[in-house]
């Protein structure tokens, strides 16, 4: 009976052995597969195969004609400890796209064209130990986008457009600010500065509230996080006012409101005090009635 028993397992061992060779046999089009490394290599795609192996532990995407990518496309490869996108044309990544990739500790993304990234687009990534994104065109990351990698070692991001003068940006500074040593340049070395403004040499470590040129920025990350997004104070949309309208049309509108105190002066009898002048002056509907009024 024992004897039986022993045959029966090592039958069905083998016949299982049979069918996970016979799956990697089964390679995605346009991809390699290499049963024992457990890895695909795929070339010449434009979207990501929906039939890759389950248990794949690597998956190698570089120098592909990726633009996006399907919010589902790694769903099922929880088993992936290594993905590489590098070199496609991706410009912006879904949410939950990693979500299922639980067991990733290393992520290339470098060499792409992303302007931005989802709100907790890493979350899941716990495990993750390296993450490359330098030469893209990110101008900013999410607030808290890093925080849940706590194994991380190694992160690239210079040679991005980040934008300094947004309070956006107050977070990765901040965060640079205290990861320091997990910062590196493309050979690897420790280089927290490397990391820069867009259009200047100055280091997104060094930023702070008062430098991003917007003074309703938050003074904290968590004040940012804590506060709606759809809340705006009227003191932030003051600066943005000023930061946005072009300065001649500022230029116009003071010059327009001198002429109008210059000419009320001229056609008013000396029974309109000075000071309603100027209050008249600065209110635009009044203009005309300034203007228009007789003695």
């Amino acid at each position: 009976m024992e004897r039986w028993f022993s045959r029966i397992t090592m039958f069905w061992m083998l016949f299982l052995g049979e069918v996970q060779s016979q799956d990697w046999t089964k390679c995605s089009t346009g991809c390699t597969c290499d049963g024992n490394k457990m890895s695909v290599t795929c070339n010449g795609l434009k979207n990501v195969p929906n039939d890759i192996q389950k248990d794949a532990k690597k998956l190698d995407l570089k120098y592909n004609s990726l633009s996006k990518l399907d919010p589902t496309a790694f769903h099922g490869l929880n088993k992936l400890t290594y993905l590489d996108l590098q070199f496609n044309k991706l410009q912006a990544l879904p949410e939950g796209v990693f979500d299922q990739l639980v067991n990733l500790n290393k992520l290339y993304l470098q060499n792409n064209k992303l302007k931005s990234l989802p709100p907790r687009v890493f979350d899941s990534l716990t495990k993750l130990t390296y993450l490359s994104l330098y030469n893209n065109q990110l101008r900013s990351v999410p607030d808290k986008a890093f925080d849940k990698l706590s194994k991380l070692e190694t992160i690239t991001l210079y040679a991005n457009d980040w934008d300094c003068a947004s309070c956006d940006i107050l977070y990765l500074s901040q965060w640079i600010k205290e990861n320091g040593e997990r910062v590196k340049d493309l050979s690897l070395n420790t280089d927290p500065d490397g990391v820069t403004c867009q259009g200047t040499m100055e280091s997104v470590n060094k930023i702070t509230k008062e430098n991003t040129f917007q003074a309703g920025c938050p003074t904290t990350t968590q004040q940012m996080a804590t506060s709606p997004a759809s809340t705006t104070t009227t003191e932030t949309m003051t600066v943005r006012e000023k930061q946005t309208k072009p300065r001649m049309k500022i230029f116009q509108e003071e010059l327009f409101s001198k002429a109008s105190i210059f000419f009320c002066q001229v056609i008013f009898t000396q029974h309109v005090s000075l000071v309603v002048i100027h209050i008249l002056a600065e209110i635009p509907l009044l203009h005309i009635v300034c203007v228009v009024r007789k003695p």
